[in-house]
């Protein structure tokens, strides 16, 4: 799941894509919404935030999977190292069926 509260944005991202300026690709990257567990309910609410989720400007290199319980150590590493932005923004849950990919993502907001 992601905590779409927790993600940080570019300072102005969040008000460009509220008055709905966006990248030329971000229609195409709109397609991922079909991993979304609720995307009509997380779209409402969510708003621009969740939108920013699928920015095609940003880098899937700048998540990290980390172990649940070495999230706050690595988080604290990253700060001490430079990176004030850096923090937990969701979790990953086991799935019942392995099998099953993509996984669904539940997005909370």
């Amino acid at each position: 799941s992601v905590e779409l509260s927790n993600v940080p944005f570019l300072a102005g991202a969040t008000r460009l894509a509220e008055r709905g300026v966006f990248s030329s690709l971000q229609d195409a990257n709109l397609n991922a919404r079909r991993v979304v567990a609720d995307h009509e309910t997380a779209f409402r609410d969510g708003g621009a935030a969740y939108a920013l989720l699928f920015d095609p400007q940003t880098a899937g290199g700048l998540l990290a999977a980390v172990s649940g319980d070495k999230a706050a150590a690595a988080v604290a590493a990253l700060r001490e190292n430079g990176d004030a932005h850096a923090m937990v923004v969701g979790r990953v849950d086991a799935v019942g069926d392995a099998d099953s990919f993509p996984a669904r993502v539940e997005i909370v907001v």
